[in-house]
């Protein structure tokens, strides 16, 4: 009997995001490449590709990116994540036998997983294997590898802590798949046509007969004495296997589309790929199939069998839970509605905003990092920024426009206004103003002081040029326009921003924040500049960085810049001296790193591929001491790290003008606490949280700031909520 396909698999481009929100363990058994210097991991949300899933029963292991995830789809209307386990690279495809797992990791070989504890998958191995693993068999304590260009690799996992690569088979083409039957081995190679091995000593695969009944063979399944065998453009085609020194064609079928993978489950067949839908047939008579029905899906590379069940990743939407009895349509029955290629996030207190090309705008708890749980969603197609204040979310949206939405309360937001636009690819807001970056139309300054019914008041724009990145500060805006550098406008009067000044560049401006009297672009792979604009009309760069990996976006707190580069993760550079700024630390990732968001010490890392990363800077924390002034005058703070209140106590030796007053993380004033004649003698005073205006700070650090009689002394502070 032929091995059954798919139990594991391969899907080239669905996305699947962890909707239980539970978090992925990392495990030492496999140990992760990240670096963490001054970095360290708290937490990970996954939210990636899902290339794979593997069927056990009702228990599904699910790829996500970097994670693998296992689901009980018991009741399919309801999955419930049941554990799962961050690996080293993105996961391409997962097979398993009795309990344990075999993993493609792009970039880093064949990983070994032990699933037989669903809810603590525990790594045991991993083995360098040159190029990507397409495909995966196990079978008798021998895993069967199809390798693309370097053919057919068989591993012995007897020992599945020790896998040791113990033959290989290789011709030109590219191996995409591979199914045993007996001591045979099919290959579906491409343009090179089905091969046929008897592998009766996995460690010495000998050729059977090499057969090209077609243009192209791009995955194949067995049934009895026939392949059924992708086609590509061409359908799929029927080709006997009686004889297999000499396969034959039996016939083909032409579908709409690009038919990338075929599945066997008793006597029927699943075919599907790109934009050919999701299609079944009947193969009672192995030679002439019949068509059964068939599912709107655009996307659905493959067929997960389960034990009543199919699983079918539908690109991007997730995961799709279908029913399928004998002579009967197929019919969905259930769904794992996810998407993933996240872009941006804020973070507010306790709870993330997380925005995504195919998810829309997710809604995080990360009050606890090593346990990051799903609240809400809004379905806002191809989100790309995300703001967040007064429990009000603006989220760029692209074509999809600003979508202004309630997320007070974030289990259920609702949509409360939307502007139109082309592109809108980032956000900023300063007061009832809200600044959209559009890629096509500029820069689009819209009131949102009745966010029911936002009204564009003013716009930059310069033909033929596409803004990437923004940020505003002081009645400037700041624009990253790609090879065509910074630009600086005036915004000052919001109705008529004007141009004030503008800086070339050798790289590729795409994300940009700005500090007191300068900003630092991200320039791609030339690193991050910090730009000297303290006279917008003449910007002058004053430091240049190299990063690991094209710089993306960036963030500045304090003497600290962050920067999501890719495809490496995050780098950290010191710019205590602007002129020399100094790379400190770095955190790899899985995926294509988009942007950063520091809160304090707490960092919450964006990949496309990957999720979303929480870590700790430590060296914010070795910095929250007080910074003493030469005569003495000390400033104490306490609780510190606090919610929601602080007590700021200092003594006076003499009567004298103090004033006490709070900035944040990059200098801003936001509140004074006093400014008076004061006695000698101590003194305390509360900072309740609060800027000058009354509105409730976020979570994050700011600087406590003591001047008197000529001396200045401040400390950190951090506020958690």
């Amino acid at each position: 009997m032929p091995i059954a396909r798919r139990r594991g698999l391969v899907l080239l481009a669905s996305l699947l995001f962890s909707a239980m929100g539970a978090h992925a363990q990392t495990d030492p058994g496999i140990p992760l490449p990240n670096s963490a210097e001054r970095v360290k991991p708290l937490g990970h949300w996954p939210n990636g590709a899902c290339y794979g899933a593997c069927a056990m029963g009702d228990t599904v292991l699910v790829i996500n990116g970097a994670a693998l995830e296992v689901v009980d789809f018991g009741d399919p209307a309801a999955p419930v994540r049941l554990g799962g386990l961050t690996l080293p690279s993105e996961i391409y495809y997962v097979a398993v036998e009795r309990g344990i797992a075999y993993l493609s990791l792009i970039d880093y070989g064949l990983a070994v997983v032990d699933v037989r504890d669903p809810k603590h998958p525990r790594g045991l191995a991993r083995l360098g294997i040159p190029g990507r693993i397409y495909d995966i068999v196990v079978r008798s304590g021998f895993a069967y590898l199809a390798v693309g260009d370097h053919g057919l690799r068989i591993v012995d996992v007897r020992v599945p802590k020790d896998p040791r690569e113990i033959s290989a088979y290789s011709t030109d083409g590219t191996l995409f798949e591979v199914d045993l039957q007996g001591h045979l081995a099919y290959l579906s190679y491409g343009t090179g046509g089905v091969h046929v091995l008897d592998v009766t000593w996995p460690t010495a695969p000998k050729p059977v007969s090499v057969t090209k009944p077609w243009d192209s063979v791009r995955g194949l399944s067995l049934y009895g004495q026939h392949a059924y065998c992708a086609l590509g453009n061409d359908g799929f085609g029927v080709l006997d296997l009686s004889t297999p020194a000499a396969p034959l064609a039996v016939r083909s079928y032409p579908l709409p589309g690009n038919v990338v993978d075929v599945v066997t489950a008793g006597n029927r067949l699943y075919v599907s790929g790109f934009s050919c839908g999701f299609q079944a047939f009947d193969v009672t008579d192995p030679s002439a199939p019949v068509w059964t029905g068939s599912l709107p899906y655009d996307n659905c590379l493959t067929t997960v069998v389960g034990r009543d069940r199919l699983f079918v990743p539908t690109s991007p939407n997730g995961l799709a839970v279908v029913s399928h009895a004998p002579g009967q349509a197929p019919v969905e029955v259930g769904r794992r509605d996810d998407g993933g290629h996240s872009a941006k996030m804020d973070v507010v207190g306790t709870t993330a905003y997380v925005v995504g090309r195919y998810d829309g705008l997710r809604i995080v708890d990360v009050r606890d990092p090593a346990a990051p749980r799903g609240l809400g969603r809004w379905p806002a197609t191809h989100a790309r920024d995300v703001k967040v204040r007064d429990g009000i979310a603006y989220v760029a949206a692209e074509s999809g426009g600003l979508q202004i939405v309630d997320v007070s309360d974030p289990d259920a937001p609702a949509l409360l206004g939307r502007y139109p636009t082309f592109y809108a690819n980032g956000i900023v807001l300063d007061g009832d103003l809200c600044y959209v970056g559009d890629r096509n139309q500029g820069l689009l300054i819209v009131d949102v002081a009745m966010p029911s019914a936002p009204r564009l008041i003013g716009r930059f724009y310069v033909p033929g040029q596409y803004v990437y990145g923004l940020q505003v500060r002081d009645g400037m805006a700041y624009l990253a326009y790609g090879y065509d550098g910074l630009r600086i406008v005036d915004v000052s009067d919001p109705v008529h921003p004007v141009l004030a000044g503008q800086l070339g560049t050798d790289g590729f401006s795409q994300g940009v924040d700005a500090g007191d009297g300068f900003v630092v672009v991200a320039e791609g792979s030339v690193g991050l500049r910090l730009v000297l604009v303290s006279d917008p009309a003449s910007p002058v760069e004053i430091g240049r960085c190299l990063t690991k990996g094209h710089a993306a976006g960036v963030t500045l707190q304090g003497d600290f810049v962050y920067a999501a580069t890719y495809p490496h993760g995050l780098t950290i550079v010191d710019i205590k001296d602007q002129r020399l700024p100094e790379p400190i630390g770095h955190f790899d990732t899985a995926g294509t790193a988009q942007s950063v968001v520091a809160r304090g010490p707490r960092l919450y890392l964006v990949d496309m591929e990957d999720g979303f990363w929480i870590l700790e800077h430590e060296d914010v924390y070795q910095t929250m001491d007080v910074t003493p002034s030469a005569a003495g005058l000390r400033l104490a703070a306490a609780p510190n790290p606090f919610n929601p209140a602080t007590q700021l106590g200092f003594a006076l030796a003499r009567p004298g003008r103090a004033r006490l007053t709070i900035h944040a993380a990059d200098g801003r004033l936001l509140a004074s606490l006093v400014d008076a004649d004061l006695p000698a003698g101590p003194h305390a005073f509360v900072w309740d949280g609060r800027d000058d205006a009354g509105r409730p700070v976020p979570s994050g650090f700011y600087l406590a700031r003591l001047a008197s009689e000529g001396s200045v002394v401040s400390r950190k502070l951090m506020l958690v909520k």
